[in-house]
């Protein structure tokens, strides 16, 4: 696992009483992604400039979400990781920052001709059916309502470790019938399969939970004092 680390040294401040911190990012355009070695994209760019604001020095590393949440909630070096979701558990084991942002309820992309999603408006009605097939991010929460309603499915849950993008794919092909991301991030995502997604949707439910709070989540190596002046730098910042 540890090839998939890509590590990148960036400084964010020139001076910083605080020693440096490792920032964990995944490549998920259009909510993170490294331009010209800053993090960029609608999560990242929040981050980089709390961070910056903050006057706090760290290193971007790239990791797999299950990999960041493993390696902060070990809490062998001063950490964080962006974008993640409150959960109970990961709150037990490390510490959150304020939000950065608010994300939309989630949705599923499905082919536009799969009738199993089509005439349904209700999520948990959906994940009721044995036959219905949805592809997740593997160790990543989708927040702590619609994490209760995936627990409870009949549908068949899949967690492989395929980006974003290949998971699009396997809808496309219809290797499965659904996967799931905020209508943000699938309509970034049906785009760059060109003329290929105009065979997609993006199906929104009536009962699909509101949209949860996405942090920087720190390992407990992470001072309480550096946690302070994160969250007075997003506070000045929203």
């Amino acid at each position: 696992m540890s090839s998939l680390l890509c590590f990148i040294a960036v400084s964010y401040a020139s001076e910083s009483s605080f020693p440096p911190i490792k920032l964990y990012y995944e490549n998920r355009a259009p909510y993170m992604e490294v331009n010209n070695g800053e993090l960029a994209g609608a999560e990242g760019l929040l981050a980089s400039a709390a961070l910056k604001s903050a006057g706090i020095t760290v290193n971007l590393s790239e990791a797999p979400v299950a990999r960041q949440t493993a390696l902060i909630s070990n809490n062998t070096e001063p950490a964080c990781a962006v974008g993640l979701y409150w959960t109970a558990e990961r709150a037990r084991m490390g510490k959150y920052s304020l939000p950065l942002t608010h994300s939309q309820p989630q949705s599923i992309v499905i082919r536009a001709n799969n009738t199993k999603v089509t005439t349904t408006d209700r999520l948990v009605d959906l994940l009721a059916n044995p036959s219905f097939s949805l592809i997740l991010r593997n160790g990543y929460s989708y927040g702590a309502d619609v994490d209760a309603i995936l627990k409870e499915a009949k549908a068949t849950i899949l967690r492989p470790y395929d980006n974003s993008l290949e998971r699009i794919r396997q809808v496309h092909l219809g290797i499965v019938d659904g996967a799931m991301f905020t209508p943000f991030e699938a309509e970034y995502l049906i785009k760059q399969l060109g003329s290929h997604g105009n065979d997609l949707i993006v199906k929104q439910f009536k009962d699909a939970p509101d949209g949860k709070s996405r942090h920087l989540y720190c390992s407990k190596m992470v001072d309480d004092s550096l946690i302070k002046k994160i969250n007075e730098a997003l506070r000045k910042g929203s």
